[in-house]
């Protein structure tokens, strides 16, 4: 069989089609008369059409080899019905098939029989994330990374001639292919790439697709480590790493007030547990024993020392909040993009 097959009527048809709306039929141009019981063949459809002979790989299909297929063409005027068809190469029988309705000028592939001749290996690869952009607006801090995946393919063809096969490779929506730069062929859930393979001489494939991801979050919800590693990134412009390098001077600030008035609260949580114990105490003691006044100095101190830390923690939570203000009011007013 050629790369571009001939199929040549051997006895002339008996019917023409036309279109019936959305639908056809086939019209019987002769009468035709049967003996009682009797039944007859009558060539519906015998036309030229073309095929091109081509190999389809895909891996969910068999791992190893491509099918054999054939890029199948009704180039005649008339529709051809769905059903079984047989395939000869050069006059030998190559393998049976099934065909859809094909309207005229209508092109199909068609798979037949697995391609042993010819093996294809493949590898994925990935590269790992990067970041391209990084913006700042009032506060919220805008990125976007780029991921980049790549397949590819090594198609070994120990036939005798050269074979063209289409690799077939699954898309999904939001990557975009970067090489090659567009496919042979686009169905609705796959790319086709067309792979021309010569004889023992291995022909590679590198399919390359890339994915944009944004992200915003605000930047007083942004830990330290994580603003230092922005600070690093070659991409960030000046003016962003010095707002960046801004934002954790006053956070870490902050981080001391908030640190101090903690430390404070824990304290006076522990000295009220001992004031617990020391009541304890003090209820089972007689008013005018030396251990019953100490106890009572004892926790006048305590009560003193709370007060004065409470009024230490007062303070600090008012410097938190101006220094709060003053960073939410310097993070509204930057515009770094």
């Amino acid at each position: 069989m050629s790369d571009d097959m001939d199929m040549m009527a051997s006895v002339k048809s008996a019917a023409s089609a036309a279109d019936v709306g959305e639908l056809f039929q086939y019209e019987i141009e002769q009468p035709v008369t049967l003996a009682r019981q009797n039944s007859a063949m009558l060539p519906i459809v015998n036309a030229e059409v073309k095929g091109e002979k081509v190999s389809i790989y895909n891996p969910s299909v068999h791992v190893k080899h491509p099918l054999n297929a054939l890029r199948f063409t009704n180039s005649t005027k008339l529709h051809l019905m769905q059903g079984p068809i047989t395939v000869f190469d050069g006059g030998i029988y190559a393998g049976d098939a099934r065909i859809q309705n094909l309207a005229p000028g209508t092109t199909r592939l068609i798979s037949y029989a697995m391609d042993l001749d010819t093996e294809v290996a493949r590898a994925k690869k990935s590269s790992p994330e990067q970041l391209v952009s990084v913006k700042i607006i009032k506060g919220v801090l805008y990125t976007a990374r780029k991921l980049q995946r790549s397949q590819d393919y090594t198609v070994k063809n120990a036939g005798g001639r050269t074979k063209t096969v289409l690799i077939e490779q699954p898309f999904e929506a939001g990557w975009k292919l970067i090489t090659p730069e567009k496919p042979a062929e686009k169905t609705r859930d796959l790319y086709r790439f067309a792979v021309a393979a010569e004889t023992g001489e291995p022909e590679k494939l590198t399919v390359t697709e890339e994915r944009m991801m944004t992200q915003s979050i605000y930047l007083s919800n942004v830990d330290d480590n994580t603003i230092r590693i922005y600070l690093s990134a070659p991409v960030v412009s000046d003016d962003a790493k010095k707002a960046l390098t801004e934002v954790i001077k006053r956070k870490q600030a902050l981080s001391v007030l908030a640190s101090q008035r903690k430390q404070l609260e824990q304290q006076i949580l522990v000295i009220g547990k001992e004031q617990d114990r020391i009541r304890q105490n003090m209820a089972q003691l007689d008013r005018n024993t030396e251990l019953y006044s100490r106890y009572v100095k004892k926790f006048g101190e305590q009560e003193d020392k709370i007060e004065s830390m409470r009024a230490e923690i007062l303070k600090l939570q008012g410097e938190e909040a101006k220094l709060k203000k003053s960073l939410d009011e310097y993070l509204i007013g930057l515009n770094i993009t």
